[in-house]
């Protein structure tokens, strides 16, 4: 169901309406049903929906995210509507798997207003990046930077926000992914895949991701200009696309 989320994003239908991609998703789930039994959405019951103890998991329909350290704030997003809870749902399921998620769609539709309320719901700071064609790898990851009240000339190393939620089990929203340079995809690719490492050559050394860090991307379909561009197949893989 998970892969099924991801449809409308495949270049395959970019040509298609709404309706087409939604019929095909249908014909989709059908074949699926007749390969693989399961409970529709109109079956689900409360019998059918496995309970997850609410002081340590936030739950939205059948998935269920771990909470995290920081204390909920008091919101003005809510999830009770049909659409939004079903995008909700679709994004907590997608989180499931240990992979980034990649939500796109037109812009306006809401993508950085639900992962910014689901941070806040499950008890995570969420990192905001918003990339742009200048873009650069110490945006994510940090720079030497004089430092504050010290002697003329001294400089120290003072992380990003990408690798400050890496070391503190963080969420981060890469924003308007589709406008970042090769360089800074590149850049990303060591801590998309298995190994979740980044190394820092100024620092010699390399930090791991924290078990509590998740990614987060968001971009507006390419058809809509704007300088953005197709990314490559193979950086597209490393995320689950809802």
């Amino acid at each position: 169901m998970t892969v099924l989320d991801g449809l409308a994003s495949l270049p395959q239908v970019s040509s298609y309406s709404s309706q087409a991609v939604q019929r095909l998703r249908q014909e989709a789930v059908h074949k699926l049903q007749a390969l693989v039994p399961l409970i529709s959405d109109n079956d689900l019951t409360l019998s059918h929906v496995p309970a997850y103890d609410a002081s340590t998991f936030v739950q939205i329909g059948s998935f269920a995210i771990p909470k995290g350290p920081v204390p909920v704030k008091n919101h003005t997003f809510h999830l009770q509507a049909p659409t939004t809870l079903d995008n909700a749902m679709r994004v907590v399921r997608a989180s499931q798997l240990l992979k980034p998620i990649l939500l796109e769609g037109s812009p306006g539709v809401g993508k950085t207003s639900l992962v910014t309320a689901l941070a806040n719901i499950c008890g995570y700071k969420l990192y905001r990046i918003n990339f742009s064609d200048q873009s650069d790898l110490i945006d994510l990851f940090g720079s030497d930077l004089p430092v504050e009240g010290g002697r003329s000339g001294e400089f120290a190393w003072k992380d990003a926000d990408f690798l400050k939620a890496m070391q503190e089990g963080s969420w981060v929203l890469l924003d308007e992914m589709n406008l970042a340079p090769q360089a800074v995809l590149e850049g990303l690719n060591a801590v998309l895949d298995h190994r979740g490492t980044v190394y820092i050559p100024e620092l010699g050394r390399s930090f791991s991701r924290h078990p509590g860090f998740r990614i987060f991307a968001a971009q507006n379909p390419l058809h809509q200009g704007g300088g953005r561009k197709g990314l490559p197949k193979s950086f597209m893989n490393r995320f689950t696309k809802v």
